[in-house]
């Protein structure tokens, strides 16, 4: 697959260049050509729109997954540093449990209340695991770690599904 434009700066790059035809009959023309073939990329998805709710859910729903590095859900970075700001904006979240039981070595297995119904493991043993209901902040460390706070007490854990 050859290297060209993004399908997004394509579609922008073709409707401006209708704004700059002088002709209004030829204009119209052009807008409606390039309106058609838009439509036609969102139906074959070859084009998505997505709007900045959809971005935030999906950064929520992956929050404690390791991802590489692109550009999807950041909405291609601008001059004011919104890309950074928006790197920030889930190093941690708040919600309720939903359930939790004792596993291996000590270890609790932890799914969240919240949309997502992430689950989490503590990779430092626990007394006892917390129950349905309790409230958890999970924020995010150094170094790819996570931190656990439930019951008063802070725990390393990670994201498995």
């Amino acid at each position: 697959m050859a290297a060209g434009p993004k399908s997004s700066d394509r579609v922008l790059h073709d409707f401006g260049t209708c704004r700059t035809t002088a002709d209004p009959a030829a204009r119209l023309a052009c807008f409606e050509k390039t309106f058609d073939s838009f439509e036609q990329a969102v139906k074959t998805k070859e084009v998505t729109i997505v709007d900045k709710a959809d971005m935030r859910q999906a950064r929520r729903s992956l929050f404690g997954f390791t991802l590489p590095k692109i550009d999807l859900f950041s909405g291609g970075g601008s001059a004011s540093g919104a890309k950074e700001e928006d790197a920030d904006e889930f190093s941690e979240i708040n919600t309720t449990i939903a359930s939790a039981r004792q596993v291996d070595n000590g270890r609790a297995e932890i799914t969240l209340a919240d949309e997502s119904g992430a689950v989490w493991r503590t990779t430092d043993p626990m007394k006892w695991p917390p129950r349905a209901g309790d409230k958890i902040r999970i924020r995010a460390g150094a170094l790819g770690n996570y931190f656990l706070f439930t019951g008063g007490r802070s725990y390393r854990g990670m994201r498995v599904r």
